[in-house]
């Protein structure tokens, strides 16, 4: 996510290694995300509650980090779409079939400001693809799922840069390494088992380096 940030906001898009670094981040975020998320019902409404909090708190720094690229003033940070996800699986939890379908309703009015810049539509299928391996165990282990996984992960970044990167800097990065990443911790129970960072690192770290980023972008050139 940082190099990603970086190559769109200091280097104006001009290294494809970086994006393609980039574009690792989200499909890892998201499956931690998911398989996070709290099975009780309290737990999840707070969860949802502290998503919300968070996106509202670091939309100004998400501003300050992409006005200079000419970013619209509507669009939405990472956050929003798994505020709403985890909003959806709460009201899903408290009133059934009505709830998801309010929740749905959220998500759809998301999903175009979170076009711009946090993946849009592509991104909220992914979350919610994610969120339901996570809570129906049966879904995880069906082949079709893995396909319609595939597919999300191929959608998020196609096209890239360029047909003739695709491949290499979009697709490549996105589907292997993630899985690969999962794959190895998973087959490692002493990590897997532990905690790799402090509680709630990443909402201080998203806030902390679209800050960076952001006096960075505003401040004047010197030669």
């Amino acid at each position: 996510m940082l190099a990603d940030h970086i190559n769109t906001i200091l280097l104006n898009g001009r290294s494809a290694l970086l994006s393609a670094i980039g574009h690792i981040a989200f499909p890892l975020f998201t499956i931690i995300w998911a398989a996070n998320l709290p099975d009780d019902a309290v737990r999840l409404r707070q969860r949802a509650r502290r998503l919300w909090l968070w996106a509202m708190a670091t939309q100004p720094l998400f501003w300050l980090a992409f006005m200079m690229k000419g970013q619209s003033w509507l669009a939405l940070n990472i956050l929003f779409a798994y505020a709403g996800c985890t909003q959806m699986l709460s009201w899903a939890s408290r009133w059934g079939v009505n709830g998801a379908m309010a929740g749905l309703a959220v998500l759809l009015m998301l999903a175009w400001p979170l076009t711009p810049a946090s993946y849009g539509i592509p991104g909220v299928v992914f979350c919610l693809l994610c969120m339901a391996a996570r809570c129906i165990s049966a879904v995880a282990e069906s082949r079709l799922f893995l396909l319609l996984v595939l597919a999300a992960l191929a959608w998020l970044n196609t096209p890239g840069s360029g047909y003739e990167n695709t491949f290499m800097y979009d697709l490549l990065p996105t589907l292997a390494v993630p899985l690969l990443i999962i794959a190895a911790v998973a087959a490692l129970p002493h990590i897997s088992a532990t905690r790799l960072w402090p509680r709630r690192f990443f909402y201080h770290a998203y806030a902390g380096h679209l800050t960076l980023l952001g006096v960075l972008a505003v401040m004047p050139v010197r030669v």
